[in-house]
């Protein structure tokens, strides 16, 4: 929502990796129930920080950053008493089953705020600005405006 922070570049990533990435660690903590052994978190940390992700990361320090992000994130706390957003820590995970767990944390997480990523309350200005010129030039574009409205560029009116 906020835009890439912390890259040296825009990296292609998408809701497509985001699904293939959550189908992995899925993959991953249901194997592990069911055979009944540890999580792999390093290999599932490898997975998603060298393969899955990392395989669209070029840059050495943002090839850091994802490994820095991975380790603070992708470890056996998340499941329990992890803190997901401030006031807000993940259940125990053994205590519930999945809809359950998936609906303590869509009732109880916090709306998206660029606080909550730790980023500056300014963030959010330049994903409002970005919306208002995506809203209105689509307007533009379906309104069948004349020559005359086209000359009003907004994206060389943006920031």
């Amino acid at each position: 929502k906020f835009g890439p922070q912390g890259w040296s570049k825009k990296y292609p990533f998408n809701d497509g990796d985001l699904t293939i990435c959550a189908r992995v660690l899925c993959n991953y903590l249901n194997n592990s129930e069911h055979l009944g052994i540890q999580v792999p978190w390093p290999d599932i940390r490898y997975i998603l920080g060298e393969i899955m992700y990392g395989g669209h990361i070029t840059d050495r320090w943002d090839r850091r950053v994802c490994i820095t992000y991975l380790t603070t994130l992708i470890q056996q706390e998340l499941l329990n008493n992890a803190t997901l957003a401030p006031n807000l820590k993940s259940p125990d995970a053994s205590k519930m089953e999945y809809s359950g767990y998936q609906k303590f944390i869509e009732e109880r997480f916090p709306p998206e705020q660029p606080q909550l990523f730790s980023l500056h309350p300014n963030a959010e200005i330049g994903f409002l600005t970005s919306q208002g010129t995506s809203i209105f030039g689509m307007i533009q574009r379906v309104s069948g405006s004349d020559a005359t409205a086209r000359s009003l560029d907004l994206a060389a009116s943006a920031p």
